[in-house]
């Protein structure tokens, strides 16, 4: 890639929503290093010699599973200094075997570039998902029970932190502070860590 920021969009595509297996290979051999890493919440492909290889055949099965994937970029972040660039995106992903529509599903690419010949290329992908857009990923009709679950486990977190409160663990004091006066290495005197005995 020249400039990552702008070519991000057409390499997703290629990647992901082509209806060509041509096409794809050869986007994962143009824009991908020959030891590129992978990682994705259910495989992963450990950078090494010709693992670029291993990635292409996780992409072509992402295919066979859906052989129809639409693909949406909404936001683009490169950041020339660390050679990270992070996409954010939606994606409508079917299993072929379900009988019912896609629903959207968003996640946040983040992609290690190294830089050689004065071109971009990808040398780690890793892409992450909420539970409830990875449930409607993979199966639709579960993402408003995985919802369900992440609301109760919300709500549990806080009876909790109420609790440990009464008992004198993180209690804030309730004097305002200024977060630029305490260092970030502080004590803490909020209860259970730092105390000296």
């Amino acid at each position: 890639m020249e400039d990552p920021a702008k070519d991000i969009v057409n390499v997703a595509y290629e990647l992901t929503a082509t209806d060509s297996p041509d096409v794809q290979k050869a986007a994962v051999e143009r824009y991908m290093t020959p030891d590129v890493g992978f990682k994705h919440p259910v495989c992963s492909v450990n950078p090494g010699p010709n693992s670029r290889e291993s990635v292409l055949g996780v992409y072509q099965w992402y295919r066979v599973l859906s052989p129809h994937i639409d693909i949406g970029i909404e936001s683009v972040v490169w950041d020339p200094k660390q050679g990270v660039l992070y996409v954010e995106g939606v994606q409508w992903f079917k299993l072929f075997f379900l009988p019912i529509k896609p629903a959207p599903a968003r996640l946040i690419i983040r992609l290690t570039l190294r830089k050689k010949g004065g071109l971009y290329y990808i040398s780690q992908q890793e892409d992450f998902y909420h539970p409830d857009d990875f449930a409607a990923l993979l199966l639709p009709m579960s993402a408003p029970f995985v919802r369900f679950g992440l609301t109760v486990a919300g709500v549990t977190s806080n009876l909790l932190a109420r609790t440990a409160n009464i008992f004198g663990y993180w209690r804030p004091t309730g004097e305002p502070q200024d977060p630029q006066a305490i260092p970030s290495y502080a004590p803490s005197e909020a209860g259970l860590y730092d105390k000296e005995d």
